[in-house]
């Protein structure tokens, strides 16, 4: 089982920031630098028809340069990245027994297929070996649901080497946690540490990596730390902040292979016969 018997997570750190000196988890406030906005780049795709996605996953480097986009239903599509046609045609697919757990409120993509986080905090491993038929069979983990993740907050949940890891925002800060041992048996959701946001941020979504933290704001604006054994390495967050970024409406991004920051956005485009309908982008 995920976490059992195990050691707490991470390495020990060096400092005045380590896990024990600082009442059980690490938390890092949130003093940005000033950066200024680049031009955000779309990635020109061939959507499946009628489909409007709502979560975006990055593929490891096993996945050959794709990246996934689901809707919290479970229909999702592959989108192959660097099409030599400069169009990329996105595969669709459909991931099963996610709709008795709750919709999906996150998707992550590891080596071993997709993680989805469900809106009742259960967790739902996703194998590709499928992927060819258009259809995955989801199957819930045999692990306690997230804390936080059935409300309304923003969560993502990671694999790292066979054990689970998760990221839950909350007011002003996210939670940093993993799965491992509880005092009286079974397993829990441990607190590890935490970082700050800034004041009045809006999330809209959280992913993370091995190594990565990535919190993006309604404002488009990426928010990412550098992690390891779980933990931030420093306090100030890096920022992505995409110019013009109030005409989209930014649902998801995640962290390709590359450190690249991939975007999921909607925005309302202009039709031919001039109707204006609402389409979905990717955006480098």
């Amino acid at each position: 089982a995920y976490g059992q018997n195990e050691p707490k997570w991470g390495p020990q750190h060096a400092g005045t920031h380590s896990f024990d000196n600082n009442g059980g988890h690490r938390r890092l406030a949130a003093h940005e630098s000033s950066v200024d906005s680049r031009p955000v780049v779309p990635v020109p795709v061939q959507w499946p028809a009628a489909f409007e996605p709502d979560h975006l996953a990055c593929g490891p480097h096993s996945a050959e340069n794709h990246v996934a986009a689901v809707t919290v239903t479970g229909l999702g599509a592959f989108v192959p990245l660097g099409s030599a046609s400069g169009q990329a045609v996105a595969s669709p697919f459909t991931l099963e027994g996610l709709l008795e757990l709750g919709m999906a409120r996150s998707v992550t993509w590891g080596h071993s297929g997709l993680l989805v986080l469900t809106g009742s905090g259960k967790i739902a491993s996703c194998p590709m070996h499928s992927i060819s038929t258009g259809k995955v069979t989801c199957t819930p983990l045999s692990v306690p649901p997230l804390p936080g993740a059935s409300g309304a907050m923003q969560a993502a949940v990671v694999e790292v080497e066979g054990r689970l890891r998760a990221a839950v925002a909350g007011a002003g800060s996210v939670s940093l946690m993993h799965l491992g041992a509880g005092e009286e048996g079974g397993q829990i959701w441990h607190t590890i540490g935490s970082v700050e946001l800034p004041q009045d941020s809006e999330v809209a979504s959280v992913a993370a990596t091995h190594d990565k933290l990535l919190v993006i704001t309604k404002d488009g604006v990426a928010h990412h730390w550098d992690l390891v054994g779980g933990l931030p390495t420093s306090a100030p967050a890096t920022r992505d902040i995409p110019a013009a970024g109030g005409r989209r409406s930014w649902q998801s991004a995640c962290v390709l292979p590359t450190g690249k920051i991939m975007r999921l956005a909607s925005s309302w485009q202009r039709a031919k016969g001039g109707a204006s309908t609402l389409r979905s982008e990717l955006l480098l």
